[in-house]
């Protein structure tokens, strides 16, 4: 008996030294996505959104690979899967981290986290019509607060005039219109992927692909205005424009040397991967409930820091429109708490199969929280305990998995 407070005491050490090393980890992923758009400005946007998804590829394939031909983790199955589903997920997620990229630049970092959080009532308004999912009252409540919260914080980037160009509204609405595909990927995975299981690493492997090669297919929107400059891109300067982008990334050319451009890409790529992970872990050797609480603890937290020196050349001054962040914060607080309450447990939504019977018992989302860039749940009541039981889960972006 003398040895099960020992035990006891060392698992709870455990998860929180793993708790904060998350919210650690978080807050370093969203100050370098500011950091990494700001570095590489407008201009090199879509360089750097396709340099990320480039580095997705690399990065999942040097961990998949030596999974496919080192033991047997990779089924047949899984091999013998249609990628038309991965195709469909790769063109979601490719429009979601676009339209980040175009708007990442010139909207306040303090603002990106809280703007994030739109990826839940996006999410439960696609449910609703695309997976004739039911919600109770309270995790429509929570919905509605996340949504008031995050519009009472951008009226400032929206309304207000800013000297010094730091903030443009249409870049802070592109950024909160990426949560809409993110949202539709998620529900696309829920409906199309109860009846196999795969390992994350293949899957996000395969979705990275297809959204480094579909983003492509975006090239054209460039030339709109608003999309990486002002007045848009000519189709013509594009390739000057991405070539130029490669000299920034090795700070080659003059207006990107010394700004870190090479480190804060490659960087920031890595801490993600960390980062979702970490999360992924959390919820395996803890539960849901810690994760949450994890992710409740990283919004204000990263939030805040931004009005503070530590995040050097993207520190925002305080002005009398940080209070509408502030609020905004509290009130999305309240209403990310609201919903994941009822998500863990309380008050499940209920769903109807096409005969109408609930299909709880058949299979639960456990809805991720939309602070983490990259990840996307999938049918998680399914997972097993290998990869950490990731095997269902999809590491991507949303934007947020940030």
């Amino acid at each position: 008996m003398s040895t099960s407070p020992t035990r006891v005491q060392l698992t709870l050490g455990r998860l929180c030294a793993i708790m904060a090393l998350l919210v650690i980890l978080g807050t370093i992923n969203f100050v370098l996505v500011k950091e990494m758009y700001s570095a590489y400005g407008e201009k090199y946007a879509f360089f750097v959104n396709q340099g990320v998804n480039f580095l997705y590829c690399i990065y999942g394939g040097a961990v998949l690979y030596p999974r496919m031909w080192f033991s047997n983790d990779i089924t047949s199955e899984m091999y013998a899967a249609s990628k038309l589903r991965f195709l469909a997920m790769g063109t979601l997620d490719a429009f979601g981290t676009f339209f980040t990229a175009m708007g990442a630049v010139y909207t306040p970092g303090s603002l990106q986290p809280i703007l994030n959080q739109m990826l839940i009532p996006f999410t439960i308004c696609i449910s609703i019509v695309y997976l004739r999912k039911r919600f109770n009252l309270a995790e429509l409540s929570g919905a509605s607060l996340i949504t008031f919260g995050a519009c009472l914080s951008a009226l400032p980037a929206v309304l207000a005039h800013h000297d010094d160009d730091s903030v443009r509204w249409y870049a802070v609405a592109l950024y909160l219109v990426s949560n809409f595909p993110m949202a539709a990927s998620s529900c696309y995975k829920q409906k199309h992927f109860r009846e196999q299981e795969f390992d994350v690493w293949y899957l996000t492997q395969w979705v990275s692909i297809f959204q480094f090669l579909i983003s492509f297919a975006f090239i054209p929107i460039l030339c709109l205005p608003g999309f990486g400059s002002v007045n848009g891109t000519p189709l013509s300067d594009v390739p000057a424009q991405l070539s130029g982008g490669w000299h920034c990334y090795m700070e080659w050319s003059d207006d990107c040397r010394g700004r870190q451009t090479f480190l804060l890409l490659n960087l920031y790529c890595f801490v993600n991967v960390i980062y979702n992970t970490l999360g992924l872990y959390l919820t395996k050797v803890g539960s849901a409930l810690l994760n949450a609480i994890s992710y409740a603890l990283l919004l204000p937290n990263t939030t805040l820091l931004f009005f503070t020196p530590l995040v050097g050349p993207v520190q925002e001054p305080l002005t009398v429109y940080s209070y509408f962040t502030v609020v905004g914060l509290i009130v999305v607080v309240i209403g990310f708490a609201l919903y994941q309450h009822y998500d863990l447990g309380v008050g499940r939504s209920r769903s109807a199969t096409d005969d109408g019977a609930p299909i709880d018992d058949i299979m639960v989302m456990s809805k991720q929280p939309t602070f983490q860039e990259r990840v996307i749940g999938l049918d998680t009541a399914h997972g097993s305990s290998d990869d950490f039981g990731l095997k269902e889960v999809l590491i991507r972006r949303q934007v947020s998995w940030p």
